[in-house]
Parts: C-alpha cells; structure tokens; sequence
C-alpha cells in the first residue's frame, strides 16, 4: 500500500482541510476515508474525472464534427447543419480509479499529532500493471499530503511511525571500520554508493575526534553522525545526502523531526551546512568554537 506516516503541529493541519482534516478546540476530527478532491492536481482529477490518452503510436483516422450554421447568415430564416471530416489521433479513455485516502492519528504528542495518510487500494506486485498503478498512488499521496512511502498490506500504525521516529543507538569511539560494521548490523542493506559516503563521512567525524558516534536504531540506516559534546551532535541523512545537521541543546527531540519539518520551521537549535565547497571548514569552525566556548566555562 502506499501511504506514509507525518507528525503535524496543530497550525500544519489547517493545510489539510481539503482531505477533511480538521481541529476543534484542540481535538483531532478526522474524515472517512473519501476520494482526494481533483483540484489537488492532474492525478486527482483522473481519478475523478478519468483522462483521454492520446494515441500517437497509431494510425490517424477520420472523424466528422459537425455543427449548427444560419441560413444565409440569418437565423431568423432558419439553419441547417454543417460538416467537416479530417483525420485526428485516436485516443483511449482511462476511466477514473476513484481510489480513496484515509486518514487515521497513531498517536498524540505533546506537540502535536501522529498521522498516517494512505491510498486505500491494496497492490499486487505480481500484476502485470503493479508499476503503472504504484505511480498513480504515489502521485495520488503526493498531491495531496506531500509525501509518500510504501508499506506492505498488514504493517502496523507502529511500523507507520517508525519512519518517522528515531530512536538512537550511541557507539564509543572506534576505528571507522568497526563503526562503520555496528552501524550497518541488523540494518536492511544499503548501495554501494551510499556505503561509500558513509564511510567517507566518518572518515571526517574521525579527524574531528568524537566523543561517540550515533545511528539510528529502526530497520532503515536513515540518519548516522557524531556526538561531540552533550551539546553538539553532527547528523547525515543518506536518502538526502545534500547537507549535513548541526544540532545543539534539543538534539534528541529536533532529530526526531522529518527534514522538510526542520526545513519549514524557525532554525532554532540547529543548522544545516550544505555540501559545496568548504563545507568541511566550515563544520571544523564551528566545532572549534563550541570547544573554545566549554574550555571557557570549564
């Protein structure tokens, strides 16, 4: 199925009144699950209103329009009808899936409200049109909740939210080698590509010397990085390997946080270094002021 777990504040769920979604008097009302409304986009209004595809890879054929014309340009003397035969592509009419979103709360926070989104259309990967209808959902999400994922038929709201939940597992200092091996055990396998990054990048966390290093607990190796102070914590994300997080005081619970819920946020409590020349550098200076900063204070 395809559907994808979100924590939402309570101002973030005014952006899905769309879907049903609303708060009152700070309680959750949620919907029954309900056909996403077409205007949230072009997949949306196929699977509403179907869609003409057409047929370029055969042959043009004849079609005759026709229309109503005055007698000699009066109406009042009456009209006949018009017509015009040219050749034109023939087309297919998809009709409309009308699959349905669902939305349930796995949980209440503090600050806010665990959400599971999901199409309600159960896929069987060994239909010949398994591709074809995963894209159409994926969009379907997409559109409508801005974020996708896929989960198999019988996954529970807990396996919804560990996408999303991190629980940390910290290492001692060690060489890259035996962190790299902790961090990749009892982990689904990663890309070669990504293995290297990895490793590469605690070959850096290793000249900066850490006090521990951090991975993420769950089955997916999302999120890796370094401890150098209670308050200072670097964090990698190897899906969106285009930055790295510096994160402060409130550690644990900002790296709890999707990244496109830090992104849309006030950047209190974090930064984040984009990889483009000198980024090394500056990750090396800011650490340096942090040491400076406790040797001050010690």
């Amino acid at each position: 199925m395809v559907g994808c777990a979100k924590h939402l504040r309570p101002e973030d769920v005014r952006r899905y009144k769309h879907l049903g979604l609303t708060l009152k008097d700070g309680e959750l009302l949620l919907p029954s699950p309900a056909v996403p409304p077409p205007s949230s986009g072009r997949y949306s209004r196929a699977n509403v209103e179907g869609k003409d595809v057409v047929r370029r890879d055969l042959p043009m054929i004849d079609k005759t329009f026709s229309w109503e014309t005055p007698n000699y340009g009066d109406w009042s003397k009456g009209s006949h009808t018009s017509y015009v035969t040219r050749k034109v592509y023939q087309r297919d009419f998809i009709r409309p899936k009308e699959v349905e979103l669902s939305i349930t709360l796995i949980e209440r926070r503090a600050d806010g409200f665990l959400i599971k989104f999901a199409v309600e259309q159960v896929l069987n990967r060994r239909s010949p049109d398994f591709a074809k209808e995963l894209i159409y959902n994926l969009n379907i999400l997409q559109e409508n909740v801005g974020a996708v994922d896929v989960f198999p038929s019988a996954a529970t709201l807990a396996q919804y939210a560990q996408t999303i939940r991190v629980d940390w597992e910290i290492l001692p200092p060690g060489t890259v080698d035996e962190i790299l091996r902790q961090m990749l055990a009892g982990k689904r396998p990663i890309a070669p590509d990504k293995r290297e990054l990895m490793e590469k990048r605690l070959k850096l966390f290793a000249r900066l010397k850490p006090e521990a290093y951090i991975a993420g607990t769950s089955g997916f190796l999302r999120y890796f990085g370094a401890k150098f102070g209670e308050d200072f914590v670097v964090f990698e994300n190897l899906n969106y390997g285009n930055a790295i997080y510096v994160m402060y005081e409130n550690w644990a619970t900002l790296s709890q946080r999707s990244r496109v819920d830090l992104l849309k946020g006030p950047r209190d409590g974090f930064e984040r270094i984009e990889h483009r020349k000198g980024w090394e550098d500056r990750l090396r200076a800011l650490l340096e002021e942090y040491r400076k900063r406790k040797r001050s204070r010690a």
